[in-house]
Parts: structure tokens; sequence; C-alpha cells
């Protein structure tokens, strides 16, 4: 499939050339006698060989299509002259024909055979302007398009139809400034240039602007994004969904940090979340039946393994707030094994059950 919508293989006649003394030939435009190629087949098997493989003998080639040395020898030529990035090598006593790996430029070509997963992969995308745009392109382009759920779709297609009857997979919606902000923050990684961003901060409440230099960008939901804070000199993560305006500053150097480095944060991280101090080893148990929720529910960097009538769930981290939030909302099921885990769950507990205290005598 190529880029631009047409079939490189489309049907093309060839002028007149030249051959040996001076003569004029043209190609007939007649169907050619049975157990012969006609041009266009051949030009169709010239680029197919070539997209299937970059280099062939000439020899080969001529076998493969079925025609004999001469035939190809002269559209081969007549290929090149007409730009066809052609590349002729001699090793006595053969010839090869090369093209190079980035033909054709400009464009991504996919096997009938592929094409199932590549629209597969292309429906979990989360809704927004750009995937509508993409499956709509490969859509539109499909060769042998047919109705949804026959027998022809089937076994041009395979198991996953180009056009579905019903919304069979259904992605998660973004927002339109979500998608174009992504975008932004995913060029400052890329192109190492340092991000300005007006930025909601972790109270809702209020607004700041300041450069960040983008290294992680961590698909989610929520999406968010691991930067150098050009405010603070540290790594910081930001929710995508909190940037209220993102554009590149090439003006602001970029700060650079090593992988090392920033693979420590994100394992010291829990759930988006990173403290201020050295991560610690913690750890709480968990009691049946209620574990057994716990056990396929846990945070990223979790780790649990049976213990008595439950199970013990340990983790390393710097968050130790995201941690004892996680085991607040497990309640009676849930005791935390070391101190600091402990105080920090009490003082969340106590500040509900006062909330409540304080909403109850509202109420009467």
């Amino acid at each position: 499939m190529h880029a631009s919508g047409r079939s490189p293989l489309a049907p093309h006649r060839l002028g007149p050339i030249m051959e040996n003394g001076g003569r004029r030939r043209t190609f007939s435009s007649y169907p050619p006698p049975v157990g012969q190629r006609s041009t266009t087949e051949t030009l169709a098997g010239i680029y197919q060989a070539f997209l299937t493989r970059r280099t062939w003998k000439q020899a080969d080639l001529a076998r493969e299509l079925a025609v004999g040395a001469e035939t190809v020898r002269r559209m081969l030529y007549e290929l090149r002259e007409r730009g066809m990035p052609l590349d002729r090598e001699e090793d006595h006593p053969h010839v090869y024909w090369s093209v190079p790996k980035s033909w054709f430029p400009g464009s991504v070509l996919f096997k009938q055979e592929e094409v199932p997963e590549l629209l597969r992969q292309l429906r979990r995308i989360p809704h927004g302007q750009g995937r509508a745009r993409l499956l709509s392109l490969v859509l539109e382009r499909l060769p042998h398009r047919a109705p949804p759920d026959t027998p022809a779709n089937a076994a041009a297609f395979g198991s996953v139809p180009p056009f579905p009857a019903s919304p069979v997979v259904v992605a998660r919606e973004v927002s339109p400034e979500e998608e174009r902000f992504l975008a932004v923050i995913e060029d400052s990684a890329s192109q190492r240039t340092a991000l300005h961003v007006r930025y909601l901060t972790a109270g809702r409440v209020d607004e700041g602007s300041r450069h960040a230099s983008v290294h992680r960008v961590l698909l989610g939901p929520p999406d968010r994004f691991v930067a150098t804070c050009h405010r603070s000199g540290t790594l910081k993560t930001f929710r995508v969904d909190g940037v209220l305006d993102a554009r590149l500053d090439p003006a602001h150097p970029f700060r650079a940090a090593d992988e090392a480095t920033v693979d420590a944060y994100l394992q010291a991280s829990l759930d988006g979340f990173h403290g201020e101090g050295p991560p610690r080893e913690h750890s709480f148990f968990v009691r049946n039946p209620e574990a057994r929720w716990v056990k396929k529910n846990l945070l990223e960097g979790m780790r649990a393994e049976a213990a008595g009538d439950g199970i013990r769930v340990a983790v390393h981290t710097a968050s130790l707030d995201r941690l004892a939030r996680y085991v607040v909302s497990l309640g009676g099921a849930a005791t935390p094994e070391c101190p600091e885990l402990a105080r920090e769950v009490a003082g969340l507990a106590r500040g509900a059950l006062e909330a409540v205290e304080r909403n109850g005598k509202r109420s009467t």
C-alpha cells in the first residue's frame, strides 16, 4: 500500500523504445498469446519482486517472472531511465539489480496479511483526531474491499474485518487538547528541546508556568510524562490532563538526564507519585477473602506472596503517601507491617473519620 493511495503496481504503458539498429518498436495493447506474460504483468512482477527482495540476480528474476532474460534486462533499463532507483552490478557471469532500502521513499508498505494486525492496533489507540485520520486513510486505501462478515472479506483479511459491523473494541476517549499537548510533549523528548508548559498543580487550584525537559512519556490512562523541572532542578511526574498549554522553546536549554537516573526515579515511584525522601521497603498484610481481589489489583511495583490466611504485599518506594492511601482504601482487610506506614495510614484514617463526624454534626 503506497502512502499516496495509488498502488505501485498500477498498469501503465511504456513508450516507444529504440532497438538495435535504431528500429522503433511500441508495445501492443492486445492481450498476449496464451502462455505469455503481458508487458503490464511483467512490470507488476518486477515491482512485486523488488518489494519482496531488494537485490535480484538478473537470471533469477527472469525465472521468477517466467520471461526471457533479455525481456527482463530491457525492462529494467527502461525503468531505470524513467526514474526507478535501480542499481546494476556485474560479477561475471552474473548481473545483479538492486533498489535502495528506502524505496518507495516517503511510503510505508504493508503486505495484505499484515493489514489485520495493523487495523487491530489502530483500533486500540484512544479515540482522537489522529486515530480517526489514520483509520480513515488505511481503510480507504485497502485493495479489494469487501462487505463485513462475508467469506470474501474473511479470506482477504483474516479474522479482523476492515469494517466491523459494531464497535467491538471500545477505546478510551481523549480530548483534542490532550491529544495535541501529548504530541508536543513527545516532541520535547525526541527532539531534546525544552518544553514551556502552563500546568494545573496537584491541588487543582493554582496554575503556573514553567520550563521542563521531557525524558519519558508514560501512556495511561492517565497519560503522564517524567521531566526535569527547570524551576526545582529535579525530576517530576506530570499528568497530561493537567496541562493547560504547551509549546517547544528552543531558546531555553534542554536539561538532559541519564537513563539510569530516570529508571531509578520511576522504580521508586508508585502509581505516578514520587515522595521527597529516598525509597524504602514497606509491606502490609491482607486477609482472605479480600486477598484474592487485591492480588489481582496491585499497583505496578507491588509484590505479593502467600502468608497465613492471606497475602503479604511488599513494595520498594519513595511514595509513602500513595501507598498509605491504597492501604486505607482496603479498610479493615489490610494491616500495615512497618511503623512508618502504620503512622501514615492512621493519620489518613483519623482525618477521614473526623470529616465524617463534622459532616454528621452539620446534618443534625
